[in-house]
């Protein structure tokens, strides 16, 4: 309640609290999580479809901080069937821990990353789920993939085709096989001259 005097007007102490109550109470609405990414996580992959067992570059940006998440990322392959945002899953029976990344998968400061993850392709003979040549998947990263998988801090990959390792060309074959044949025959030659160093003179 405002006092009214001569040429000014008095507040009351009630007026007072009631209008700092309100200044902090906008304020806390604008104010981040301490430690929290205040950008849209997001992850990028290299272009292209990787093979089964390929090694390759993920990126992500908008993640947790350390501070806020000591525990690190985890990535792992999910169905997306038709490659298409509308098919990604929601909840984490579209993907399949066996493709789990392993290593502590930690951000900077600012919430970004950056680490390297192995292709596994995903069909029947192993998996729940499909992640081959013939249908689509996708890279979650997140937090917490069994308790936290949608409601917690996570990105999708775009979509990839997973392909078969490639075939061993002959050349490849001949690489690996020449410094097994100059072992075996430096390891031949080696015990036929310390059987002739021990041999015994015929004469003697």
């Amino acid at each position: 309640m405002a006092i009214r005097g001569k040429g000014f007007t008095t507040v009351s102490p009630i007026t007072r609290l009631a209008a700092v109550a309100a200044v902090c109470a906008s304020a806390a609405l604008v104010l981040p999580l301490a430690g929290t990414a205040g950008a849209t996580a997001a992850v990028t992959i290299p272009a292209g479809n990787p093979a089964d067992g390929q090694t390759f570059t993920v990126t992500g940006t908008g993640f947790p901080t350390p501070t806020a998440d000591p525990s690190g990322l985890q990535i792992l392959e999910c169905s997306d069937p038709g490659g298409t945002t509308t098919n990604l899953p929601t909840d984490n029976s579209g993907c399949d821990a066996i493709s789990i990344s392993q290593g502590f998968i930690g951000t900077d400061s600012s919430g970004n990353f950056t680490t390297k993850y192995t292709a596994m392709l995903l069909n029947s003979g192993n998996s729940t789920i499909n992640c081959d040549q013939t249908h689509f998947c996708v890279l979650w990263v997140g937090q917490d993939y069994l308790n936290q998988f949608t409601s917690g801090p996570h990105a999708f990959s775009r979509a990839f085709e997973i392909g078969a390792p490639p075939a061993m060309t002959p050349e490849a074959a001949l690489v690996i096989a020449l410094p097994v044949v100059a072992a075996l025959i430096a390891g031949g030659a080696y015990i036929v001259a310390r059987r002739r160093r021990h041999q015994v003179p015929a004469n003697a």
